[in-house]
């Protein structure tokens, strides 16, 4: 199943090569903070400290965009970063992490100027984080509402697809786990909020709130928040186009489902991580 969704999210990629020519190309280099809260000293074997856990690094992403000349809009980007790993969540973690994004946005129908009902692709995939992430890999396909007035963008959308996860073994292996406890694949829905507003021409903020929950019983799975604000104004430094973004993203796991009652302790000594970035966007001219 995992092998398939990958593939899938591989031709879904293949996608934008039929219309390369019309392809916006961008890069990006920046830094990051990678925290991870709250985390529990429970089971000495696992050597991690209660606390906050802060990983610093840098990053770097590639960014395809396309608009159909029907509107719908494409975007692919393939993101990797390293970190200063110093706190050792996971005490066998090669600090190198990557994050995968595919989205493919469309209108089923305008009602007015202010008013559409909208449908949306949206394929997600990270790997290796020091939160002890091995591989998180979620497909969701998805309708809208959405409401704009002149600068305001909201929009409520709810999706089904697939959710999987699987955790890295060695920190849950010092806690009593085995290796067939640590990855778990569900048929699932998303209920979304996401907004944008634009202050002026150089200033922008957007974010979201997602809740990702099993399709049986509706347990949720995970709830991801982000807020990004964006200054366009920079076009001397940087070049037409760039951008400079702030952009914080926050994971609540809910790993209730991994709970062995035999071993006694939850699998991980923590549930949550927040990603900080700065970072400069730069488009590419071929």
């Amino acid at each position: 199943m995992i092998k398939k969704s990958l593939l899938s999210m591989v031709f879904t990629l293949g996608l934008f090569t039929s219309a390369l020519q019309a392809l916006e190309y961008d890069v990006s280099v920046g830094l990051h903070d990678f925290v991870v809260s709250d985390i529990k000293n429970d089971v000495a074997a696992d050597g991690i400290e209660a606390g906050t856990s802060h990983t610093l690094g840098i990053n770097t992403a590639i960014y395809l965009k396309h608009t159909t000349p029907s509107g719908i809009k494409m975007l692919a980007k393939a993101e990797a970063f390293l970190d200063r790993d110093k706190d050792h969540l996971d005490a066998d973690h090669y600090p190198v992490w990557f994050d995968f994004l595919i989205t493919i946005d469309g209108e089923i129908h305008k009602i007015n100027d202010n008013n559409s009902i909208t449908w949306h692709l949206l394929m997600d995939n990270k790997q290796n984080t020091v939160s002890c992430i091995e591989r998180e890999v979620r497909q969701h396909v998805g309708a809208g509402y959405e409401y704009t007035q002149g600068d305001l963008r909201l929009e409520a959308s709810g999706y089904v697809g697939f959710y999987y996860i699987e955790i890295d073994d060695d920190t849950p292996a010092a806690r009593g786990y085995t290796r067939q406890d640590t990855d778990d694949g569900e048929a699932s829905n998303v209920l979304s909020l996401e907004g944008d507003y634009r202050f002026n021409a150089n200033w922008s903020l957007s974010g979201y709130a997602r809740n990702y929950a099993a399709n049986a019983g509706f347990e949720t799975l995970e709830q991801d928040y982000e807020i990004r604000l964006t200054y366009k104004g920079a076009v001397e430094t940087f070049g037409e186009g760039s951008t400079l973004n702030l952009k914080v993203k926050h994971s609540a796991y809910d790993f209730d489902r991994f709970y062995r009652p035999n071993v006694g302790v939850p699998i991980l000594p923590f549930d949550n991580d927040t990603l900080i970035q700065a970072y400069v966007t730069v488009p590419l001219h071929f």
